[in-house]
């Protein structure tokens, strides 16, 4: 449990829940502010934080939130208990909106249930009742009135009633008429008193019509009179109007009892809309505060990194300052943490920030930190911060510190933070040191956590020799003389006492006259400590120069990795390009063998001419599938100047860098050129191309005589099945597949026609003995398809 009682006001939490306050938007919400409670259950902590970290996402990167009609109707709910009581229309009407933004609330979560489960999970369980806005909305129109047809009888009153106006209107329109011509009336028209329809006739004219007065003008110049004419009739419609109010309440009475058996599901949605208005709160504040989720820990320890109290960011804010953040921590083997330094130098902003920010965490809030600070959960905090001196308990400032510590000594273990400020303060330094050491040592001995403020050079000494605890300063700029509000961990701080009494104007009679005072020792402490620091602020600028010589050879070795990447690149699409002409080439080499073969069959070419053709397409693949396994030369632009006989120009011979093949320029653009090699034509960069001499016939013949089967060797099966083709089709297939596999050397295949009737078979049969590509043919074994099937052995 918490401690003293008031430990809220002592860390300023109070003032977190005063901006906190601000942020809901119901009652229900404020109601939970003040349910906030110390939270030392890691599962349940856990789940709290979730469901702020979760709201914020929400709040900053997701569609709006359902905000509107978050009414509190509390108070309906209890009226509603009761028999023969009924709600208001305008009850219903916020009742009737709450529960269509509640439904808008469980849709909401219901589509994004994966990706907020804590927040869905408040309202996935429970299970909303849309008949009762159905009933509502029955009764009531948009604006919340009743609806004049909300009972038969209602719509029927509400029409006689019309039907009686109307006809009193009429009348008194004809009164009204008359009376205005001879100038009896006022300048206002037919209006209302004590609802009946009245005129308002002038004083000194209201016995020239009968009827009955009701009221007159603050004035007294004007009466106004019901004429007698219709007063018979404004009576009827009363007596209308009494009815409709008896059944108006009607409605509501059985409206209201169909809405009582649910008022526990409604005090639920009631509920939840609260908590989730409340949650929202805490994600505004959060985004405030930029405050963070840390990593939790189920042990005690504290590493925070980057922290700042939240209430001194937002005042600086204001007037336009950025505040200095603190990083610490305290571990198991340096639990306990001594802070000393400078008087107004930060060390109680240090503890209430660490206190505040632990306090917030285990009430649920995310705090403003780095997200990977690292928290664990305590089971207590003990607090003793600030002058507790009472004249009515007969107490001194002392007094109350030492029953603080009394408090501290009896009841802190290993799972307790201890928060002690100004620790020793308030009587003699002789005996207030040794006392506070001796109270620190047994919070030491009880494996406590705690920070600690102090001036005292006896704790500091204890700080640094005690196992557990660990010294820290505020640092101080010595040139300027003046706090920089920087906490350092490791070593303690001078007080800088004599400094900035010399700072202030102080005589310096007065100083000289104190350090006397002083003595050698303490003052050589003091300047050991003065002279550690100057020697710090050395030591770290040599460091920040280090950093960045580091940082500028680091950027050095970026920029040589990323000019290594581009060249590789380059490199890369150079051989792209490459290999995309090649298959360009080799694409309409493939086009050009089809055409040979197809010419081969119209044209019915002797045998010797076709072994002729597939000789030298075999050499022309052998040489290309040679090429293939050698890696291409890295081509390299050639500017117009190098290696060229001529011009670039429509005509010119060129060549590609890099390659024998020799072709001529048919067409130009600004920076291509269009390529004739043979019948194969290509667009290439000028900056690849070289001008060269005409090549021979011979060459030229043989330059553009490049065949390459690839493709047609990888996708050739040496089977064929013919099986449920008609004849003529199956024919041709078989003719084109043997001249295929002549072409291209295969030594053996098979047709697989199928036994059936025959058909296939004997046309195939025919085919083979006409065939001049064919060596012989028979039928496979019979455990291979037997007759079914035809094994073709062809010539070489």
């Amino acid at each position: 449990m918490p401690y003293p009682k008031h430990i809220e006001q002592k860390l300023e939490f109070d003032q977190i829940k005063i901006l906190l306050h601000k942020k809901c938007i119901s009652e229900m919400g404020q109601q939970y502010i003040e349910k906030i409670r110390f939270v030392n259950r890691f599962d349940v902590l856990e789940k709290l934080l979730i469901q702020v970290k979760e709201f914020k996402t929400i709040l900053i990167e997701d569609t709006p939130f359902p905000a509107d009609h978050y009414y509190n109707i509390e108070s309906y709910l209890n009226k509603a208990v009761v028999e023969g009581t009924f709600l208001t229309e305008e009850e219903f009407h916020q009742l009737r909106l709450l529960l269509q933004t509640f439904g808008n609330i469980c849709k909401y979560f219901e589509q994004r249930n994966d990706r907020y489960t804590q927040l869905a999970s408040l309202f996935g369980s429970i299970q909303f009742n849309q008949s009762l806005s159905k009933h509502i909305e029955k009764i009531l129109d948009e604006k919340g009135l009743m609806r004049t047809n909300a009972s038969p009888e209602l719509a029927k009153i509400s029409s006689a009633i019309n039907e009686k106006e109307k006809d009193v209107r009429r009348r008194l329109n004809s009164i009204y008429e008359k009376a205005n011509k001879d100038g009896w009336l006022a300048d206002s028209g037919i209006t209302v008193r004590d609802g009946r329809l009245v005129l308002p006739v002038l004083a000194e004219h209201k016995r020239k019509i009968s009827g009955l007065v009701h009221d007159e003008s603050s004035t007294g110049q004007t009466v106004y009179i019901e004429p007698t004419d219709v007063f018979e009739t404004n009576n009827i419609i009363r007596e209308y109007q009494i009815a409709y109010k008896r059944e108006r309440e009607k409605i509501l009475i059985e409206l209201t009892n169909k809405t009582r058996p649910d008022l526990p599901i409604l005090s639920l949605y009631l509920q939840r809309m609260g908590l989730i208005d409340f949650i929202r709160a805490k994600a505004l504040l959060a985004i405030d505060l930029d405050a963070q989720m840390p990593i939790l820990h189920k042990q005690a320890q504290a590493k925070w990194v980057d922290a700042y109290h939240p209430l001194l960011k937002l005042n600086h804010q204001k007037v336009g300052l950025s505040v200095v953040t603190l990083s610490a921590q305290l571990t198991k083997e340096k639990r306990i943490l001594v802070i000393s330094g400078p008087n107004a130098g930060g060390k109680s902003v240090c503890l209430k920030t660490i206190g505040l920010l632990q306090y917030m965490l285990q009430c649920g809030f995310l705090v403003p930190c780095k997200s990977h600070s690292e928290i664990g959960i305590f089971s207590d905090m003990l607090v003793d911060i600030g002058d507790e001196q009472s004249i009515e308990n007969d107490l001194s400032t002392y007094s109350s510190h030492l029953l603080h510590m009394k408090y501290f000594t009896e009841f802190a273990d290993a799972k307790t933070l201890f928060l002690i400020d100004e620790f020793g303060t308030g009587t003699d330094p002789q005996f207030g040191g040794p006392l506070a050491e001796s109270i620190l040592n047994r919070l030491n001995q009880k494996n406590a956590f705690g920070v600690v403020t102090t001036h005292y050079s006896n704790l500091k000494n204890f700080a640094a020799n005690a196992h557990g605890l660990e010294n820290a300063c505020m640092l101080f700029d010595n040139s300027k003389m003046q706090p920089l509000y920087v906490l350092e961990i490791g070593k303690p701080g001078s007080s800088y006492a004599f400094e900035i009494a010399q700072k202030t104007g102080l005589s310096t009679q007065i100083i000289d006259y104190a350090k006397l005072k002083v003595g050698d020792k303490q003052k050589r402490v003091d300047d050991l400590l003065i002279e550690l620091e100057k020697e710090k602020a050395h030591v770290h600028e040599l460091k920040k120069r280090f950093t960045e010589k580091e940082e500028k050879s680091k950027q050095l070795i970026d920029d040589y990795t990323k000019l290594k990447t581009e060249l590789d690149t380059n490199r890369k699409k150079l051989l792209t390009e490459a290999r995309q002409e090649a298959l360009a080439i080799i694409t309409e080499a493939n086009s050009r063998i089809e055409n040979t073969i197809r010419e081969i069959r119209e044209k019915k070419a002797d045998t010797e001419t076709i072994r002729k053709v597939r000789s030298e397409i075999k050499v022309e693949v052998e040489n290309i599938k040679h090429k293939n396994k050698t890696e291409a030369p890295k081509p390299q632009p050639v500017p117009f100047n190098v290696a060229n006989i001529g011009p670039i120009e429509v005509g010119a011979h060129v060549q590609i860098v890099g390659q024998t093949n020799i072709g001529e320029i048919v067409e130009l653009t600004k920076n291509k050129a269009l390529i004739a090699f043979g019948d194969l034509r290509s667009w290439v960069d000028m900056t690849k191309l070289q001008t060269v001499q005409a090549p021979k016939k011979e060459e030229k013949r043989k330059g553009t005589k490049g065949v390459d089967l690839n493709s047609k060797l990888q996708h050739f099966q040496t089977e064929l099945n013919i099986i449920g083709t008609r004849g003529e089709d199956a024919m041709r297939q078989v003719q084109e597949f043997i001249d295929d596999a002549y072409l291209l050397g295969f030594k053996e295949v098979r047709i697989v026609h199928g036994q059936g009737y025959g058909i296939l078979r004997k046309l195939v049969k025919e085919f083979l003995q006409r065939s001049p590509f064919v060596e012989s043919f028979k039928h496979e074994h019979i455990e291979m398809g037997g007759d079914g099937v035809s094994l073709v052995t062809l010539k070489t």
